[in-house]
């Protein structure tokens, strides 16, 4: 049975931030930057401690998608598209054991994933990656391109894309293309996702 629960003290927010930091090629997260984010785990109640996938959602200023741009790249997108910066939340610092968690463990994510960012009742949510697989997945529901380009991070020049979509219509976009999915790769067995008590490390 696949269990989430939130993050609060700072001996498990520094084991997110090296998580990722293994899964994403060197990139790191600040910690302080962390504490005032929603930080969101995973992991299968048969094994307790493994974590299977993990983010973070962020409603205010700074933002890590637009602070990894140049200051003009930044403004001019900021002046084309119809976001501001203070109505905006990311969902940033994505991983996920694909193998453990399964194709239905990883839609529990993202469904997870967009709550947390509704939850913020911020009209854009804004999302981001290096990879173009992963970049054509998400669009289908984050839709609406934002930036595409070159930037540094974890020192050396990696190409990223970025993308937001309206709070209201990434529900239907979310349904419209996980139902049908769902319908080919459901059985007869139901994961249930149970969520459990924040967690406290000694």
């Amino acid at each position: 049975m696949l269990q989430t629960f939130l993050l609060q003290s700072t001996t498990d927010l520094y084991r997110f931030i090296e998580t990722y930091r293994q899964r994403s090629q060197g990139i790191s997260v600040d910690p302080d930057f962390l504490k005032h984010t929603t930080v969101r785990i995973f992991q299968d109640s048969d094994q307790p401690g493994e974590w299977t996938a993990g983010y973070f959602v962020n409603a205010r200023p700074p933002h890590r998608y637009f602070d990894v741009l140049p200051a003009a790249i930044k403004a001019q997108i900021l002046e084309d598209s119809p976001i501001r910066e203070e109505d905006v939340a990311e969902i940033g610092a994505i991983w996920m054991d694909v193998k453990a968690l399964g194709r239905l463990g990883r839609w529990q994510v993202y469904l997870f994933m967009l709550a947390d960012a509704y939850a913020t009742n911020q009209p854009f949510i804004v999302g981001g990656t290096v990879h173009a697989q992963i970049r054509d997945f998400q669009m289908q529901v984050v839709k609406h391109p934002l930036f595409e380009g070159d930037v540094e991070l974890a020192g050396q020049v990696q190409r990223i894309w970025e993308y937001y979509a309206n709070r209201e219509e990434m529900w239907f976009d979310f349904l419209n293309f996980t139902v049908p999915e769902m319908r080919r790769h459901v059985s007869r067995d139901t994961i249930n996702l149970r969520p459990a008590p924040y967690r406290q490390s000694a």
